[in-house]
């Protein structure tokens, strides 16, 4: 097993134990190291001084997480301190660029016509975020937003506009759920995934007859509605900001896809290889199941290492 620890200015260090956690519905990465409380700290020369490890850190220091084995390790987080708790080890919590957008603190801006990307460009100056290339044209017809902070601006794209909001990183996607994945990691149960007593297998999800209805309302009162599905059972209904129909619908598309396809739900607890990401795919073999094996969408990922091992917990949605 191998880690590296990048904080601030110092050189890699290894930890005692960290955690991370990435989830495409929590656009706040975050990561928990753990290092002893006193350190010794090089000086001059050969020499080396006895030092407060919590002192040497401070809040926004820049931090990057490695892991893996046999010296091929993978970067599991990127991000900033947030907060130095001194405790015996010594924890440090970490958050993913959403922490640049919580520091912003007084956004304020009016919108007519514009589009959600527009509203982003705005929102990441003076940052270190990137925008997603994926981002689609999505209309805004009107918005008005008042000293929020640029976190605040993100819950109001993701829960008035019902649109995926998460971080790759620096990288910022706002949009759709992309339910098409370039890159594909295979597993097998009781191979290489050491625990599934969270995953349940549904073949009675495609059975199910949902109708998703979300609705706006416009200038001159009258309601705009896109939907997916026949009119035939249950009927789901969301309300949201956006105007565009042809977005509607495509939300609406999206929402369906997650409540009705058959197969495997929750999560599988793997070694930290292959290295999985949100938004990417798995492909997992049922040997005693073999009509269970499928390919699904990784909506999550939940890691940690320690003298335990080192284990990535892989959360998957719809199938694909």
């Amino acid at each position: 097993m191998n880690s590296d620890i990048y904080i601030g200015p110092y050189k890699p260090f290894k930890p005692n134990s960290m955690k991370w956690s990435k989830n495409i519905d929590n656009f706040s990465d975050s990561a928990t190291i753990k290092v002893p409380a006193i350190t010794s700290m090089k000086k001059d020369g050969d020499t080396y001084e006895r030092v407060q490890t919590g002192l040497q850190f401070k809040e926004g220091m820049k931090v990057e997480i490695y892991a893996g084995y046999n010296g091929d390790t993978d970067r599991q987080f990127k991000g900033f301190v947030r907060r130095v708790n001194f405790t015996i080890p010594l924890e440090i919590e970490c958050e993913g660029y959403s922490y640049q957008l919580r520091k912003k603190l007084d956004f304020s801006k009016s919108y007519i016509g514009t589009t959600v990307k527009a509203i982003l460009q705005d929102l990441v100056k003076g940052t270190d975020i990137k925008l997603s290339d994926a981002i689609p044209i999505i209309p805004i017809d009107k918005v008005t937003f008042q000293n929020i902070t640029g976190v605040q601006a993100l819950e109001w794209l993701k829960e008035k506009c019902l649109l995926t909001v998460y971080f790759n990183e620096d990288v910022l996607y706002c949009g759709m759920q992309q339910l098409e994945v370039k890159t594909t990691k295979k597993f097998r149960l009781g191979w290489n995934v050491i625990k599934d007593n969270e995953l349940k297998f549904n073949d009675k999800k495609e059975f199910a007859e949902v109708r998703i209805e979300i609705a706006t309302r416009k200038k001159d009162g009258t309601k705009e509605k896109g939907f997916a599905g026949k009119k035939d059972g249950q009927v789901k209904k969301f309300k949201s900001v956006l105007k565009d129909k042809s977005i509607l619908e495509k939300i609406a598309s999206a929402k369906r896809i997650e409540i009705l396809n058959r197969g495997y739900e929750g999560a599988i607890t793997a070694f930290l290889k292959p290295f999985v990401l949100p938004g990417m795919a798995v492909d997992i073999d049922d040997t005693k199941y073999p009509e269970r094996k499928g390919k699904y969408f990784v909506s999550g990922v939940d890691g940690e290492y320690g003298p335990q091992g080192g284990r990535q917990k892989i959360k998957i949605s719809n199938s694909l």
